[in-house]
Formats: structure tokens, sequence, C-alpha cells
């Protein structure tokens, strides 16, 4: 499940990443956060944080990971990824450089330093 990070600043997605992410989750949280942010902002500023809490992807939800990306291809501005879990943040190495956006990835326990940079 997506949870709201409560000190993220207005106009921020920032979500923390709990158990297994499925496909509920993004077509109920992440996907509208997303397009409400876009629609208000244009462009769209992203923290995720995966801590000791986060146990996986759903098949269907890494999908709807991709196609949440495609979609919305350059309207992402900044993206930080907050995690000490090696595949995610080697999936965010390897593909942060082929998309439009700035991102960064962040220790676990640097949330504050990742929400000033995003917030930027």
């Amino acid at each position: 499940m997506f949870k709201r990070i409560p000190s993220a600043p207005p106009g921020i997605v920032a979500f923390e990443a709990e158990g297994e992410i499925t496909d509920s989750d993004y077509k109920t949280i992440l996907i509208p956060a997303v397009e409400t942010a876009k629609e208000a902002l244009g462009k769209v500023r992203v923290l995720l944080r995966f801590g000791p809490a986060f146990k996986g992807y759903s098949a269907h939800a890494m999908l709807d990971d991709t196609m949440l990306g495609l979609s919305h291809w350059n309207d992402f501005e900044r993206l930080a990824v907050v995690t000490d879990v090696d595949w995610i943040a080697h999936g965010v190495r390897l593909f942060g450089p082929l998309i439009p956006a700035k991102t960064r990835i962040f220790p676990a326990g640097d949330t504050e330093a990742a929400l000033d940079w995003v917030s930027a």
C-alpha cells in the first residue's frame, strides 16, 4: 500500500510503500495523486520511500508503474527515491537517466533531505 507522507509540502506527491504494492494501490492511490498534481501544477514532483515495511510489487503493479511512467513521460519534473532496497536503487540508477525528469536516490533515513531536494 502507498501511505501519504504527511510532512510533504503542498504540491509534492509523497508516499511510503508498505507491504506488497498492488494494481489497486496504483489505480486508487498513486495514479490519481499524480494526475491531480499534473492538473493543478502542470509538472509533477514525486517522492517515494521504500523502507523496511516494503515487501515488493505484484506483477501487475510493475506493469502499472511502467504504464504510469510512459503515460506521463513529460509530466514529471523531479523524482526522489528514498531507499536502502538494492534492486529499487539499481532500477532508478538504470532508468533514471532515460527519463526527462531529474532523479535522485537518497538513503533510508534521509527523507527530509529528499523532500528539500524534490521541492527546490
